[in-house]
């Protein structure tokens, strides 16, 4: 029988707080931000090479709509780490929500310096662009280590054989 391998130092996963038919929302959430806010460094790229004022609109509109959706993640972020006692517990766990907040007032940032004329902001939206990209990779990183390495806040598969959680409370 073929099954997945798992290592021997593991700990059983932890359910997300915060889902809909034990969905989780936080990383369902997460992927319009990252989209969105990754895709603003060659937005602005393409506006800087090209000189043609749409890609200084789409990097606006890029940036804008990742910071919304960015809070809205956050927020689920947020209500499942101060619902999971076992996730506060993990250094990581504090370390994405930090890089996570940085990412946020970076997009916050590049709003502000995109109003009211994206294509004023010129080369400070790409000196804004260039560590949001990177801080989307630390915030991802951290956020993948947390989900793929702990189990923290996922579906919700039972590794017990009695089918019990570790961590089921407020159920």
């Amino acid at each position: 029988t073929l099954s997945q391998p798992v290592p021997e130092q593991r700990s059983p996963t932890v359910e997300s707080r915060v889902a809909i038919h034990r969905h989780p929302l936080h990383p369902v959430a997460v992927v319009y931000p990252i989209a969105c806010l990754t895709l603003l460094l060659p937005a602005d790229l393409a506006y800087l090479w090209t000189g043609d004022a749409f890609w200084a609109q789409v990097a606006w509109w890029l940036n804008l709509v990742g910071l919304g959706a960015g809070l809205l993640a956050g927020a689920l972020g947020v209500a499942d780490m101060f619902l999971i006692r076992v996730a506060r517990r993990h250094v990581s766990a504090w370390s994405h929500f930090i890089a996570a907040v940085m990412l946020l007032a970076l997009a916050a940032v590049g709003v502000w310096l995109r109003y009211p004329a994206p294509a004023a902001a010129g080369w400070w939206a790409l000196l804004q662009s260039v560590p949001t990209a990177g801080m989307v990779l630390v915030a991802g990183w951290l956020g993948g280590t947390l989900s793929f390495g702990h189990g923290i806040g996922v579906y919700g598969y039972r590794g017990r054989e009695d089918g019990s959680s570790s961590d089921r409370a407020l159920e």
